[in-house]
């Protein structure tokens, strides 16, 4: 097989995908749009400003997010300068009437095309105390055993849980000055409702923020996003930001709700901060799996039970710094009790990715330096937690063939499904990779080799074994890189499934460079090392049990 060889056959791979995917030609511009503070049902506060935060995503440019509030519009938002792409609004919204009131959001792009509505219901109320909730515990006569802290709410306890990152994620790399919104997805695991709480800075980089901001009312054992505006700093760096959240009384508890980014140097071709802010998915988190909630009951002290910890997949990453015209390697370990399903990496300019697989519970990634200054490199494990079954490494090897592209796969055994999959190809530079992904219970790649000589290459697939479901391959398949350019592309899994890994498949001549889980999904990012535009298509191998 010869995929992208002459414009002729490309041609012809390109009408197969369209087919094969029911896609129809002319391409359709992407105009997306989700509010991202506020979930169904939750509360509002009749007579007090709400905001309401959303966030669009389009390939033509936003020209403007229109706010709707039971069919009237409410507030059009328009960027300050021009067109960006992705473009996040804060839209102010005081509610009149008690009852049911549908929010909607809808964007408009630079060139007219409008996307689908995204609608949500919230309830207005004459105060938090009226927002659904059961009985809370009297007060106790002494503070011993509490974890946390009372309010002036009887008896109630203030505790909070981390979810997930809603946008940039750890060690996302941005340019100097930009702005951005950072977004945090909590739940409120204590008994008191929040009213009238805030979200404090306590230590690292303030990016541009107030050290205390307003929390919207949040009812007991609801989820929340808590969003800040902020801008990177202006100098290259690696830069860090904890708050936390502050009841009235002034105390502050719950998790620390931290921010990593990375400001490159000028010369650095970065791994940009992910271009679409998906639909947050049912995925639990790890800090999730072990629960405790209060029992509803009129007892001195609550009483925690811990739940059964459910299914749930997170990545670990570790960076290292490769010297200057040297290799360097790096294995990242999922914590105990995980299973590796997969892994990616993050390279910075100049680096040649050539070794990337399972090692032990954990993902190791070779890389060779070919600058003449140290260059950095990113390591991710995927690592699945309760699934009760155990992970394998299937390997198939063979000489590449001299000046010409070669195709090898490897297959997991017979009641064990494929997570994803690896490579090692070697340090020549000859051989370029572009395709790693499932094939039926398996993993394959194609390498083009443009010597007279024959390296060994090996292909690696991760079995997942002794449980039940199945894996699939979600593609997306209308990318492409303008030449020179750089293309980020993120595929996401169903809210049922749980993504495992991911892969790619790029047109001879491009690089990717960029490759890891992102929240529910695997997202990649690719350059174009040429004066032609390419094709790139992203996957992410999903798995339902």
């Amino acid at each position: 097989m010869k995929p992208f060889r002459t414009p002729k056959l490309m041609i012809l791979v390109l009408l197969a995908v369209i087919v094969l995917s029911g896609c129809h030609m002319p391409y359709r511009a992407r105009v997306e749009v989700q509010i991202t503070n506020f979930s169904e049902g939750q509360s509002v506060v009749l007579g007090e400003e709400t905001r309401i935060i959303s966030i669009a995503d389009t390939s033509q440019g936003v020209r403007s997010i229109q706010l709707f509030i039971n069919g009237s519009l409410q507030h059009a938002a328009t960027p300050p300068e021009g067109n960006p792409l992705i473009y996040t609004a804060d839209q102010p919204w005081t509610p009149e009437q008690e009852g049911l009131a549908q929010v909607a959001v809808i964007v408009l792009d630079a060139k007219g095309n409008l996307s689908d509505p995204f609608n949500i219901n919230l309830q207005v109320v004459p105060s938090i105390s009226q927002t659904d909730k059961t009985a809370t515990p009297e007060p106790t006569s002494t503070p011993e055993g509490l974890p946390q802290t009372q309010t002036a709410q009887a008896g109630c306890l203030n505790d909070a849980t981390f979810i997930q990152d809603i946008t940039i994620p750890a060690n996302a790399f941005l340019s100097p000055n930009t702005n951005f919104t950072k977004i945090w997805r909590v739940n409120n695991s204590g008994t008191c409702d929040w009213a009238g709480y805030h979200i404090v800075h306590i230590s690292g980089e303030l990016f541009g923020a107030n050290p205390t901001q307003a929390l919207p009312s949040v009812s007991a054992d609801k989820d929340a996003n808590i969003s800040i505006d902020m801008v990177s700093p202006s100098t290259p760096g690696t830069y860090t930001s904890a708050w936390k959240i502050k009841s009235p009384d002034g105390t502050l508890f719950g998790p620390e709700l931290t921010l990593l980014i990375v400001v490159p140097e000028p010369t650095d071709i970065p791994v940009p901060t992910p271009t679409r802010t998906p639909k947050p998915t049912k995925t639990p988190t790890p800090t999730r799996t072990q629960t405790l909630t209060p029992t509803k009951s009129f007892t001195a002290t609550p009483t925690r039970t811990a739940t059964i910890p459910p299914l749930s997949v997170e990545q670990v990453d570790q960076q290292i710094a490769i010297e200057a015209n040297s290799s360097g390697n790096l294995t990242v370990n999922c914590p105990a009790g995980a299973l590796v399903t997969s892994g990616g990496f993050a390279a910075q300019s100049g680096l040649r990715v050539w070794h990337s697989m399972k090692d032990g519970n954990g993902w190791r990634v070779y890389a060779t330096n070919k600058l003449d200054e140290p260059q950095n490199l990113t390591v991710f494990a995927t690592c699945l937690s309760n699934s009760g079954g155990t992970v394998s490494q299937e390997v198939f090897q063979a000489n590449a063939e001299p000046e010409t592209i070669t195709h090898l796969s490897a297959a997991c055994p017979a009641n064990s499904l494929v997570t994803g999959g690896g490579f090692v190809i070697g340090t020549n530079n000859s051989i370029q990779l572009y395709n790693t992904s499932k094939n039926k219970n398996g993993w394959q790649i194609y390498i083009d080799n443009t010597s007279d000589s024959t390296p060994l290459i090996n292909v690696y697939a991760i079995c997942l074994e002794g449980v039940s479901g199945s894996t699939t391959s979600y593609q997306n398949t209308s990318g492409t890189i303008a030449p020179s350019g750089v293309t980020v592309l993120s595929q996401i899994c169903p809210d049922t499934a749980y993504v495992t890994g991911g892969g790619f498949v790029i047109n001879r001549g491009a690089l990717v460079y960029s490759t890891f889980k992102f929240q529910n999904g695997w997202i990649n990012a690719a350059r174009n090392l040429t004066g032609e535009e390419k094709l790139f298509y992203t996957s992410a191998i999903c798995y339902s049990p």
